[in-house]
């Protein structure tokens, strides 16, 4: 499996997945050069000097230490999530950084059209019965605003 055991005098009885290792296996740098996902970030805005100028900011509102106390969620919640979901996800950022911020307010729309949808029309879950627009808004709803998020920050970035 991707996960491994952890040293015992640092993190006992715990499983630890191994990050590193599945970026390798997935090429997942070699498909962020592939996508030119960096050079559409500069296209858009933020480069190097803009996300040192982030850097106190993020500092001063305590998200370090957030991060640092909570490491093994990260590392076994999140971060297989996201290492995982990457090939999938990385040509859609592609195309959306292509856009620029339309692209991720049409995608915040789009997942907010969907849950109403699912809402207006009493779409169930089959064999369960539970409402799908209810169930599925826990992550339609904060996918929309994640999106709306990024594409506000991406139109506060151009110059």
């Amino acid at each position: 499996m991707y996960f491994q055991t952890c040293n015992i005098l640092t993190f006992p009885s715990f499983i630890q997945y191994d990050i590193v290792r599945r970026v390798r296996e997935l090429d997942l740098l070699g498909l962020t050069a592939e996508y030119g996902i960096l050079s559409k970030l500069e296209k858009q805005g933020l480069d190097l000097q803009k996300i040192e100028s982030f850097l106190p900011a993020v500092e001063e509102a305590g998200l370090l230490s957030i991060v640092g106390s909570n490491q093994q969620l990260l590392i076994n919640g999140v971060a297989p999530l996201v290492v995982e979901g990457a090939p999938l996800l990385l040509p859609l950022v592609a195309g959306a950084l292509d856009i620029g911020a339309p692209a991720f307010f049409g995608g915040a729309a789009a997942l907010a059209g969907l849950d109403a949808y699912l809402i207006a029309n009493n779409v169930e879950i089959p064999f369960v019965g539970l409402p799908a627009g209810v169930v599925l808004g826990l992550l339609l709803v904060p996918g929309s605003v994640v999106l709306g998020g990024v594409g506000v920050f991406f139109s506060g970035l151009k110059k």
